[in-house]
C-alpha cells in the first residue's frame, strides 16, 4: 500500500486506490455488524435472556436484518430543525471515526499512511467525533436532543484525558509515537504486560467514550428517548451508530 502511494498519481493509481478503500470499508461494516451482534448477546446473557436468536441461525442475521432496515427507511428531518446542520452532524460523527483508520498498521505492507504521529493523529481526529454529536443536538431543535448532545460531549471531553494520559505510557515505552513502531516494539513482549493499569483505564475510558452500557447516560432512554439522535432516522441514524 505504501509502494502504491509512492507511485507517480494516475487514473490507475486513483482507482486502486479507491479499490482498496472500499474494501476497508466493507471490513469495517462487517466487523461492527457482528460486533454488535456479540455486544447484543453478552448483554443478554448478563440479563438472563438469548439475545438475538430469530434471524439466521442462531441469530446471526439479526443485525444484518436491522442494518437493511435502516438503510431503507424514509430519510426524515423535523420542520422546524436547522435543515444544513441536521444534515452534517453525521458526517461529522462519521467521517473522523473513518478517517483515523488510514494510520493502522493491518499488517506489515497494508497501511494507508506510515506517519511518524499516527498516535496524534487517531486522538486529534477521533475527538472531533464529539463535533458531530453536539450539531447533531443542537440541529434538531428537540429539547431531548440538546440535553443528550450536552451530556455526550461532557461524557467524552471528560473521558478522553484518561483515554490519552493511558497511552501516554505506550509513547513513552516504544520512544514513538508511529502506530507501526509500536506494534513492531511488543514482538517480545505485549505492552499489556507492563502498561497493565493503564490498560484498564483504556478500556473503561473507550467505553465511556463510545457511549456504550453502563455509561449510557447520554441515551437514558427512559429520560431523553434516544439521546442526541432522536430525531435521527434511516442512513444518517446509520451513520451515527457507525461512528460509535
Amino acid at each position: 500500500m505504501l509502494q502504491l502511494l509512492q507511485q507517480a498519481t494516475s487514473a490507475w493509481t486513483v482507482f486502486l486506490f479507491a479499490l482498496a478503500s472500499v474494501a476497508l470499508l466493507l471490513v469495517v461494516l462487517g466487523f461492527v455488524t457482528y460486533a454488535i451482534y456479540f455486544e447484543r448477546k453478552v448483554i443478554g446473557w448478563m440479563q438472563l435472556r438469548p439475545g438475538p436468536n430469530r434471524t439466521g441461525p442462531l441469530g446471526l442475521l439479526q443485525t444484518v436484518a436491522d442494518v437493511a432496515k435502516l438503510l431503507l427507511k424514509e430519510d426524515t428531518k423535523p420542520k422546524n430543525a436547522d435543515k444544513a446542520l441536521f444534515t452534517l452532524a453525521p458526517i461529522l460523527a462519521y467521517a473522523p471515526a473513518f478517517t483515523v483508520l488510514a494510520v493502522m498498521p493491518f499488517t506489515e505492507s497494508v497501511q494507508f499512511a506510515d506517519l511518524g504521529i499516527g498516535v496524534l493523529y487517531y486522538v486529534a481526529f477521533s475527538s472531533i467525533t464529539v463535533l458531530g454529536v453536539i450539531t447533531a443536538g443542537w440541529a434538531s431543535n428537540n429539547k431531548y436532543s440538546l440535553i443528550g448532545g450536552l451530556r455526550s460531549a461532557a461524557q467524552m471531553i471528560s473521558y478522553e484525558v484518561a483515554l490519552v494520559m493511558s497511552i501516554v505510557g505506550i509513547v513513552l515505552m516504544t520512544g514513538s509515537m508511529n502506530l507501526r513502531e509500536i506494534v513492531e516494539a511488543q514482538k517480545d513482549i505485549w505492552n499489556i504486560v507492563p502498561q497493565f493499569l493503564a490498560f484498564i483505564v483504556f478500556i473503561i475510558a473507550a467505553q465511556a467514550e463510545l457511549n456504550r452500557t453502563p455509561f449510557d447516560l447520554p441515551e437514558a432512554e427512559s429520560e431523553l428517548v434516544a439521546g442526541y439522535h432522536v430525531e435521527y432516522s434511516g442512513f444518517r441514524f446509520a451513520m451515527f451508530m457507525l461512528s460509535e
